[in-house]
């Protein structure tokens, strides 16, 4: 297995463990317990669909311009995230039935913006951790080289 796909699978798992008190915060009776798991499930399919829709793609491109250093891995974290959440809340002002026009006007709203300094915290940690464990700085060592003994 490849660090870079060990990489993809291991440095999502940072937004349920982050989510995760965050929801046992938000609903503290023993009847509400049942939306704390509902909530981290909802944090894994987001987690993980941000960083297979926006996260592989930017990845390959970085990696063919050898483009591989800490800061941009921490940076496009940030941006992927920010840009993750924001389709969440679209799509959760949608399914609560709201119309189109109103789900816009709230994701336009300067005012509604305020998670978005620690979610992309939050997806800057995600980039670090894949940076640290993929290294997409070095490359790796072909396998099938004879080593003289």
């Amino acid at each position: 297995m490849s660090r870079t796909f060990v990489a993809f699978l291991v440095a999502p798992l940072w937004v349920p463990v982050a989510t995760a008190p965050f929801a046992a915060q938000m609903f503290p009776y023993p009847a509400q317990s049942h939306w704390i798991y509902i909530t981290t499930v909802i944090a894994i399919v987001f987690a993980y669909g941000g960083a297979l829709a926006f996260g592989v793609p930017t990845f390959l491109i970085l990696r063919t311009r050898n483009c591989g250093s800490f800061w941009i891995a921490a940076v496009l974290g940030f941006g992927i995230s920010s840009l993750t959440w924001m389709i969440f809340a679209i799509l959760f002002g949608l399914s609560l039935g709201n119309g189109l026009t109103f789900v816009w006007r709230q994701a336009t709203n300067f005012a509604s913006w305020w998670p978005l300094p620690p979610i992309g915290a939050l997806g800057s940690l995600v980039g670090a951790t894949f940076w640290m464990i993929a290294r997409p700085d070095r490359t790796e060592l072909p396998t099938d080289i004879d080593v003289p003994k």
